[in-house]
């Protein structure tokens, strides 16, 4: 069984009171991810970053939805290229990738920097990696309301995100507020929503990213199996 590493949708500033501070696991994704049949751990980070050593002892990896990105998403998603293991970006994980590649083009302009120190020196010269959008957050559904936040989205044919799905027209779970802008030069954009706006994107056949959350129930057991498999 294939090990999947599991970052954090989101981690908490230092506080008053030093054991609020903490990351957050969302169950639903080590669920779906234990259905597809791997073993999922959480890759644990110190002051937004982690251990090289950590990212190691993972075959996959799942950036899961959150509210902002952190060093630790630009550490794995390097890892995942340099070692050529699969990730899927979910939401937030997806405008990671975005990002990522978005400041990785911009380095060739910034000679001696790290993509990571390029991507913040492009948000402090406010350069917006991602733009509101308005209608895709409904609410944060209970258990057997998961349809009220579906939409209808479309996958190209001959995209490798497709494979993972049973049609190239399905129901998505909306739950975001953002939405990527045009995407860097090596990613490319592979699903849409009805108005447009991108749900998908792929670097090659082992790095996904959607924006919609599959992991809500058990209707897209195949993007999982793309880590497990």
């Amino acid at each position: 069984m294939k090990i999947i590493g599991i970052v954090p949708p989101s981690r908490l500033r230092e506080t008053e009171n030093p054991y609020e501070d903490n990351a957050i696991f969302h169950e639903l994704y080590t669920k779906r991810v234990e259905e597809a049949g791997g073993i999922p751990i959480g890759i644990i980070g110190v002051d937004g970053t982690v251990k090289e050593e950590a990212l190691a002892l993972c075959d996959a990896f799942l950036l899961c939805g959150g509210k902002r990105i952190f060093p630790y998403h630009f550490q794995v998603i390097a890892h995942a290229l340099k070692t050529g293991k699969k990730l899927l970006g979910v939401c937030l994980g997806m405008q990671a990738i975005h990002s990522y590649f978005i400041a990785k083009e911009e380095q060739r302009n910034r000679p001696g920097k790290s993509i990571l120190e390029v991507y913040e020196e492009m948000k402090k010269e406010r350069y917006f990696f991602v733009e509101p959008v308005e209608g895709h957050w409904k609410c944060n559904p209970n258990r057997g309301e998961e349809h009220l936040v579906k939409q209808a989205i479309r996958i190209l044919e001959d995209s490798a995100l497709r494979k993972h799905f049973p049609s190239d027209r399905i129901q998505g779970a909306s739950m975001h507020r953002y939405r990527i802008t045009k995407p860097a030069e090596d990613i490319r954009a592979v699903a849409f929503a009805e108005d447009g706006g991108i749900e998908g994107i792929e670097y090659g056949e082992k790095m996904l990213g959607i924006q919609f959350h599959p992991e809500i129930d058990q209707s897209f057991p195949g993007i999982f199996r793309f880590l497990t498999n």
